[in-house]
C-alpha cells in the first residue's frame, strides 16, 4: 500500500510542479516605432483575449508581465495591427506599418477622433493637387478660397507675419 501511496504522491507533485511552471509570469518589454524608426506614443499593447494591457510611453517603450504562451496585440489608429506570440522572448521590438486604407475612415477633430460614418457637421478637405497649381508663400494663402467657410486673414502684408483663420 505504501508503494501505491508514494507513486500517487509523486504523480500529484509532478502535476502541481508542471502547472506552477506553466503559470509563471515573465516581464516582456520593448519599443514600438513607425516605418521611419520614430517612436510611437500611445500604442495599445494588450494581451490577446484579456483586458490586460498598457500604452507606450513618450519614447515608444512598454513593459508587461505575461505568461510565456501569451500573444501581444499592438494596435494604433492609422497603423496595421500586429500580433506577436511571446514564447521565450523577453524583448519584443515592433515596427508598425501605416494602414492607408484605414486613414480614409478616420477624421481627426480638435478634441479627439471620430469614425467618418459618425461625423456630423461640415467637413472640408484640401488636396495636394489643389495646392500644386498655386503660388504659395504662406499656409494662409494656400488655404484661402479652397475650403468653403474658411477665411484666412493676414494681420499685415509683411512676409512671415502670422495669420488668423475664421471658420
Amino acid at each position: 500500500m505504501s508503494n501505491v501511496f508514494c507513486r500517487a504522491l509523486a504523480l500529484i507533485s509532478f502535476v502541481l510542479f508542471a502547472s506552477v511552471s506553466f503559470a509563471q509570469q515573465k516581464t516582456v518589454s520593448g519599443n514600438v516605432v513607425d516605418q521611419s524608426g520614430q517612436p510611437l506614443i500611445g500604442v495599445n499593447v494588450t494581451v490577446k483575449g484579456t483586458t490586460q494591457g498598457m500604452i507606450t510611453d513618450l519614447d515608444g517603450n512598454y513593459s508587461l508581465s505575461v505568461s510565456p504562451n501569451a500573444t501581444l496585440v499592438f494596435s494604433y489608429i492609422g497603423y496595421t495591427t500586429q500580433e506577436i506570440r511571446v514564447g521565450n522572448q523577453t524583448t519584443i521590438n515592433v515596427k508598425l506599418m501605416e494602414n492607408t486604407e484605414m486613414i480614409d475612415e478616420v477624421v481627426v477633430v480638435g478634441y479627439g477622433t471620430q469614425a467618418k460614418v459618425n461625423l456630423t457637421g461640415a467637413v472640408a478637405a484640401v488636396s495636394e493637387k489643389e495646392l500644386a497649381d498655386r503660388p504659395i508663400t504662406t499656409v494662409s494663402s494656400a488655404i484661402q478660397g479652397l475650403a468653403p467657410g474658411v477665411t484666412a486673414l493676414s494681420a499685415s502684408g509683411k512676409p512671415g507675419d502670422g495669420a488668423s483663420f475664421q471658420i
